[in-house]
Parts: C-alpha cells; structure tokens; sequence
C-alpha cells in the first residue's frame, strides 16, 4: 500500500505546473517534479525543453532550458536496484517503490520575463535581473 506524502489541494494549480524549484544558483535551478495521483512516474520535461519558473517576489518569469534529468532514491544511503519485473509487476507487487524515488530535472537560466506596468505587455531579457545590490 502506498501512502501519500500530505500535498496541497492541487484543484487551483495550472495543469502546466509539473515541479517545484528546489535549489537555485544565479545560472541554473533544480526542480523536483510533483508526485501523480497514480503509481507511475512523475512527468518529467525532456531535454532541450523551454521551461518557466515564477519568482513570487519580483512577479519575474525566469525562463531556463532544461539540461539534465533524473529518477533516484530519496533516501542518498541505499541505491536503486533492478529487480527484473515490468512496471504493471511493480505497481501490483512494490508498489513502495514509486514513494522511494524521486524526478528531478537542472535547468540553465537563460532569460526572465518581466510583466507589464499597468496593462501593458511584458518585456522578455535574455540576461539575468539587476538586484539593487551594494557590492562591498
């Protein structure tokens, strides 16, 4: 029996909405996908993908090519190991095996997308935002 992880109520999230950022440098995010209601894989963007992320604080789209993606345990101590059944074998027999993995996809950062002012449409940056930064 597989047991849920506690989710939020995934009604009013965008179809479109596949991962979490997880971890970000100034070139580059990690995103974990988010978990199906089934025992399958979480979808994962393949590589080449356009992918956007939103920056809650500034309202800045970041836009970022997806480089690098993975399915690995969560747990970093025991490897993953073949055990030489089908996916149909595994959701009826280890069906704990999809809780123990996890997806998760790098993107390189390759632009930002700032909304318009007052209705207006937005403007896209192929360079990283300026923070209001004093350098010491």
């Amino acid at each position: 029996m597989r047991l849920p992880l506690p989710q939020f109520d995934r009604s009013d999230r965008n179809p479109n909405h596949i991962a979490e950022v997880i971890e970000t440098t100034t070139t580059e995010f990690l995103a974990q996908c988010l978990e199906p209601d089934d025992l399958s894989f979480p979808p994962m963007p393949a590589f080449g993908s356009w992918v956007k992320s939103q920056d809650e604080e500034s309202g800045n789209e970041i836009v970022a090519i997806v480089y690098y993606a993975t399915t690995n345990p969560i747990d970093s101590v025991h490897r993953a190991r073949a055990l030489g059944m089908s996916l149909q074998d595994l959701r009826e027999e280890q069906p704990q095996i999809f809780a123990m993995l996890k997806t998760e996809f790098r993107a390189a950062i390759v632009g930002f997308e700032r909304p318009g002012r007052d209705g207006n449409s937005s403007k896209v940056y192929q360079y990283l935002p300026m923070g209001e930064f004093d350098l010491i």
